[in-house]
């Protein structure tokens, strides 16, 4: 295995996959692509995991990515457009 290097972390973009409870991810990623947040469905090459979740053939997973150039009111955005559902 290799671990990234200390000093690299700042190149690095934070990754976050989330289910919503009743909701289909691939919907959910179209819903918020119309309020202009941007975000992928799927399992991102861990079908394995997405499996073993019970997530694969349900809902899938949301896959959220905050990078450094996120402002703290683009994520407060986010939030506040996920409420909505």
């Amino acid at each position: 295995m290799v671990l990234p290097i200390p000093s690299q972390f700042i190149w690095r973009t934070p990754t976050v996959s989330i289910t919503i409870e009743g909701k289909n991810s691939a919907d959910v990623a179209k819903f918020l692509g119309t309020k202009g947040i941007f975000t992928y469905h799927g399992h991102f090459y861990a079908i394995e995991l997405t499996e073993k979740l019970g997530v694969e053939t349900s809902v899938g997973l949301l896959r959220i990515g905050l990078a450094h150039s996120n402002s703290l009111e683009e994520i407060n955005q986010y939030f506040s457009v996920l409420v909505e559902l």
